[in-house]
């Protein structure tokens, strides 16, 4: 029996199973399938995830693709761009994921793929997981990082399901190009773009340069996802018209993914388990960006489980800490960017962007929070509060 069983080997999970195999614990890293894999996402984050983890920048070479250091964001009717300087790094998540899981098995972690989860059953004094070949494997305890439709939320009644208003639905393509086709089309800073409300409707879109490749993706709110086709194809047009991708790019077969957008889950632990990352609902709501949350989670997961293992109480009560530990690492975060949500996407969204529009200090700090790589002075209250000067200070230039 193993000590841990991790169902996901993605970032959140292969944090969390390296951090769990450094402290001595014999740890099981299962995903359904063989690394490397494909996943769809942006593949951008913030320079910051890096000095977060010194163990991952040191590897830093197997990942990064490229970086891009200019931030441009459309408003709802595209009338209105605000532009900052703020860094993200560009990697494929085939190189990216890739590089924790090795590392996670470097430390100690045995890796345990193909293997289909389908149901996880705790019991007394262990956790059974089984796979579709009827395969199982026990453990004290589980991690559920199995992303948005996870198995081991469901089955420990965690997290049933998404309502649709929860999630949003996504199309997203690595479109291949060349080097000198991306140097003339998003510049020396590689201009990276964000979209609001495309189509009028409640979600973001992204254009991110690589070295070789362009990410492109647009994402809905699920309970409009019908529509999601027909949105994607008006979005591609409306890039190509602005010439932000080529007119021969073929995004015919852009693949669909699902993202939680309304926050985490009220309570991400139980007996025996925890869960980390998209299955918990641990993601950036105003970009989809879930990789240093999932990150962050993973790790701390890891030191609140390996601190239960080692007295042996994997009670509710105690795995409590987990909980705590997260929000006090990002907690707040997420509430700023479920506020910011709800201003961009609302019905003054356009208001918002001609503020923005007005002053060059407030553009940048906008970046800077889309992009992720905002510090403590540059949470939604301090953009909030800049966006309330310019305001007074247009008022006051009309009546001089």
């Amino acid at each position: 029996m193993y000590d841990i069983a991790i169902v996901g080997a993605g970032p959140g999970g292969s944090t969390a199973g390296r951090q769990l195999a450094k402290m001595g614990f014999n740890v099981c890293l299962i995903d359904r399938s063989i690394f490397p894999r494909d996943k769809p996402c942006g593949g951008g984050f913030s320079p910051r995830l890096l000095s977060e983890f010194p163990y991952v920048r040191r590897r830093s070479s197997d990942f990064i693709n490229s970086v891009s250091h200019c931030g441009v964001i459309h408003s709802p009717n595209g009338h209105v761009v605000l532009t900052g300087r703020s860094d993200m790094i560009m990697t494929l998540r085939t190189d990216f994921d890739s590089t924790l899981f090795r590392l996670a098995i470097e430390a100690g972690a045995c890796p345990t793929a193909p293997f289909n989860v389908v149901s996880v059953r705790i019991n007394r004094d262990s956790v059974a997981v089984l796979s579709s070949q009827g395969k199982e494997i026990t453990a004290r305890a589980v991690i559920g990082a199995d992303g948005v439709s996870s198995v081991v939320a469901r089955q420990t009644n965690l997290n049933r399901r998404w309502p649709s208003r929860s999630v949003t639905a996504c199309k997203v393509k690595e479109v291949p190009t060349t080097e000198s086709d991306i140097g003339s089309r998003y510049g020396q800073d590689r201009e990276y773009h964000l979209f609001t409300n495309v189509g009028g409707l409640p979600g973001y879109g992204w254009v991110l340069p690589k070295r070789s490749t362009v990410n492109v993706g647009l994402g809905v709110v699920a309970s409009h996802a019908r529509r999601l086709a027909s949105l994607f194809s008006l979005f591609t047009r409306m890039l190509k018209r602005s010439s932000l991708i080529s007119e021969n790019t073929d995004l015919s077969r852009a693949r669909g993914a699902l993202v939680p957008t309304s926050g985490p889950i009220a309570v991400s632990f139980t007996r025996r388990c925890l869960l980390v990352g998209d299955s918990a609902g641990m993601v950036n709501p105003l970009t989809g960006g879930g990789i240093a949350y999932a990150m962050h989670a993973g790790r701390v997961a890891g030191v609140i489980l390996g601190r239960a293992l080692e007295h042996d109480h994997l009670e509710a009560d105690s795995l409590m800490r987990y909980q705590q530990a997260w929000h006090r690492e990002f907690g707040s975060a997420v509430r700023g960017q479920l506020v910011a949500q709800k201003l961009f996407t609302g019905p003054f969204a356009g208001v918002l962007f001609e503020i923005g529009n007005r002053d060059t200090e407030l553009q940048k700090m906008a970046a800077s929070f889309m992009s992720g790589s905002d510090g403590e002075g540059n949470k939604i209250g301090s953009i909030a509060l800049r966006g309330l000067r310019v305001c007074l200070r247009e008022a006051l230039w009309q009546k001089i």
